[in-house]
């Protein structure tokens, strides 16, 4: 019964990591083909409104999240990641269809909303689900597969529309489409489990008791009353660095260095490659550290991923090579990207497991949903800026602009590993409250 329960919850997180595969894939194929879509709609290689368009989809992502977190911790969540797979999938799928021009670009933005709205209803869906079934000690490597689907969604949107954009470069959308409806039918099959969580869960269940506490508005007060949560929110600082190079990576490299898109995707698929293992193995530290009585090994982790980066990424950006002389600069920049993005994979699952451990199951949902609406303004502000500063001063002080931001990234980890540990018993000592209750019952 055991093994059995194991098997459905990798099954579980297969599905979950596919669905938010192809939903990251979507916000990732605007970039290798900015310049052939820029002229596609007849804007001559202006970058400036498929900034705004990036800008504008993220936004509605993030009012998307904050209603359907609240709704996670509310209703059964199977149906609302169902419903959000399909709205993505149909609007994507219809990209195959939309003509060149003015006319075109007004009806890829409203298709690429709508997307939006698919991916907003998803993540603090799954988010909460994930949390149910990976158990505590296991939370940051749980987690770490969680993001690092984010990191193969990249390489899968930026790599079908590299490949693609050249025939077509709404193909990939349609692709993309077609994947997420297989994905949501599959979904259908799919078993909502218990709010107790993985390591709780048994408890009710011997007892036929179900864990029924669900979130009301009057709970907002007890959630943003814990200084750790609030830093953990508003930290959106830390996408802003992210949104701007992956945006404007492709058109810099051609433009600054004279490397075409395929070959920048390479280089790319290497970089995200570095980020996934090192996401994944201070997951495995993490989780380690946390086994062994260290509560603030997760935070620290982030903190540290945070920091140590910036050297490496701002060297790299301002090393001048152009082809063909790309040996050595090529060479260099590229481990100078891979080392500084290893090292900030440690800040990915760590910053999932950290919200988990840090809230209440009914809040869970809530609380990521509001942290990537915050999130999802840095990486709106991110392509916008770059765009501008790119359309401005170049392509290269456009890449630059995102170590500015950078630098302020570690001071909200710093107030975090301040309070999380007490704010975190306190979080347990309710949750085990409640259990006892209800098995009293």
């Amino acid at each position: 019964m055991k093994n059995n329960s194991k098997k459905i919850s990798i099954l579980s997180i297969i599905l979950f990591i596919t669905i938010v595969t192809l939903i990251s894939s979507i916000s990732n194929m605007i970039s290798p083909n900015l310049l052939i879509i820029s002229k596609y709609f007849g804007f001559g290689g202006n970058t400036t409104p498929l900034g705004v368009l990036t800008f504008s989809f993220t936004i509605l992502t993030g009012i998307a999240m904050l209603i359907f977190g609240f709704l996670a911790d509310k209703i059964i969540r199977k149906w609302i990641v169902f419903i959000g797979t399909i709205i993505f999938s149909i609007f994507s799928f219809v990209t195959i269809f939309i003509p060149s021009g003015l006319t075109g670009y007004f009806l890829f933005f409203l298709l690429t909303i709508m997307t939006g709205i698919g991916y907003g209803a998803l993540i603090p869906c799954i988010f909460s689900l994930m949390g149910d079934i990976v158990s505590q000690e296991d939370r940051s490597k749980g987690f770490s597969f969680f993001s690092i689907s984010s990191l193969i969604g990249m390489v899968v949107g930026t790599g079908l529309a590299t490949f693609l954009g050249s025939i077509d470069w709404r193909i990939s959308y349609s692709i993309i489409g077609i994947a997420g409806f297989i994905s949501a039918l599959l979904f259908i099959f799919f078993r909502e489990p218990s709010r107790a969580g993985r390591d709780y869960s048994y408890m009710l269940e011997k007892d036929a008791v179900e864990y029924t506490y669900r979130i009301n508005f009057s709970d907002l007060k007890v959630i943003f009353k814990k200084k750790a949560n609030v830093w953990l929110i508003i930290n959106f600082v830390d996408t802003i660095p992210t949104g701007i190079i992956l945006f404007l990576l492709f058109a810099y490299m051609e433009d600054y260095h004279g490397i075409s898109s395929d070959v920048t995707l390479i280089y790319l698929i290497l970089i995200l490659l570095a980020t996934l293992i090192g996401t994944i193995i201070f997951g495995f530290i993490g989780d380690k550290q946390f086994k062994k009585g260290s509560k603030k090994a997760r935070v620290k982790l982030a903190l540290l991923g945070n920091i140590i980066p910036i050297p490496f990424i701002f060297i790299a950006l301002i090393i001048p090579f152009r082809a063909p002389d790309l040996i050595p600069g090529i060479l260099i920049w590229l481990i100078l990207f891979m080392i500084g993005l290893f090292i900030n994979g440690a800040v990915n699952g760590n910053w999932y497991a950290t919200v988990v451990d840090l809230n209440l199951p009914e809040h869970r949902g809530t609380v990521l949903a509001t942290s990537n609406c915050f999130d999802i303004i840095g990486r709106a502000i991110g392509p916008l800026i770059g765009s501008i500063f790119a359309d401005t001063f170049g392509f290269v002080y456009g890449m630059m602009i995102s170590i500015f931001f950078w630098i302020f990234i570690p001071f909200f980890w710093i107030a975090v590993l301040k309070n999380i540990v007490p704010e975190m018993e306190a979080t347990e000592k309710i949750f085990a409250e409640r259990l006892e209750s209800l098995i009293k019952k």
